[in-house]
């Protein structure tokens, strides 16, 4: 018999073990107990020997932890989400602090005003008092220039 594929199967079981236990989810004894016991059970053994057997299991566990290792010097630090909060925060206190935004400035435009001439010149109240009702952001202005034409008016 060759020990081809239970020692494959025999790596594979120490591989998978070992990780098991470099992550805490397995005891190490017990890993090690059911791979004897494999070994046991396939005659790798008898065919191989008890060192070549210990140094397969070894090899893995070995290798499983030197993984784990590296693994925990990229693990995620839970308060790394802070840190970087707390550091954009002192950034933000060194800036000067922003100018409250003004009320946009309502226009009125050359267009508006012409028509509300128009308007006017119908010489209806209650339509020119509708037409404003439609131009509620332009009423304050054309009023403004109704009174600088009447005044202009009456000087005249």
């Amino acid at each position: 018999m060759t020990a081809a594929a239970p020692i494959k199967i025999l790596t594979a079981a120490a591989e998978k073990r070992a990780l098991l236990c470099a992550y805490g989810e397995m005891e190490v004894q017990a890993a090690v107990d059911g791979l004897q016991y494999y070994a046991a059970r396939a005659g790798l053994l008898d065919e191989l020997g008890q060192d070549r057997v210990q140094d397969v299991i070894a090899a893995a566990f070995i290798w499983a932890h030197e993984h784990a290792e590296a693994e925990a010097d990229f693990a995620y630090d839970p308060d790394y989400g802070r840190q970087i909060i707390a550091r954009w925060e002192a950034e933000d206190a060194k800036r000067p602090p922003v100018e409250e935004a003004s009320e946009p400035t309502c226009r009125t435009p050359a267009a508006t005003v012409d028509a509300f001439w128009i308007v006017v010149d119908k010489d209806d109240p209650d339509y020119l008092a509708e037409w404003l009702a439609e131009h509620p952001l332009d009423a304050e202005h054309l009023h403004k220039i109704w009174r600088r034409k009447c005044s202009i008016a009456a000087a005249a």
